[in-house]
């Protein structure tokens, strides 16, 4: 089951997720960058899918065609937390 990017909590989705629809738990925005599976901070506007429009505030609802619900955040933090160990026993910190 996806999982809101601001609050953790699991997020039933029947079908697709509208514009308009609200995390149950913390009442942010699903649709919103911060939420899609092509969010990527490091690509070009931020987005794997390179046909998107560039959209301001990742965090607010928007109308992109390609917005896919239920980045994996748990990974993602996992990820990050992996490099920093191997960037700290690099260092030796």
């Amino acid at each position: 089951m996806p999982r809101c990017a601001f609050c953790g909590a699991d997020v039933e989705v029947i079908d697709r997720v509208g514009r308009l629809d609200e995390c149950p738990s913390c009442k942010r925005d699903l649709h919103a960058c911060l939420q899609c599976q092509l969010y990527e901070r490091g690509a070009h506007n931020q987005c794997r899918e390179s046909q998107s429009g560039y959209v301001t505030d990742k965090e607010r609802a928007n109308f992109c065609e390609f917005f896919i619900f239920g980045r994996d955040v748990k990974r993602e933090k996992t990820d990050i937390n992996v490099a920093r160990e191997k960037l700290d026993a690099l260092f030796k910190k």
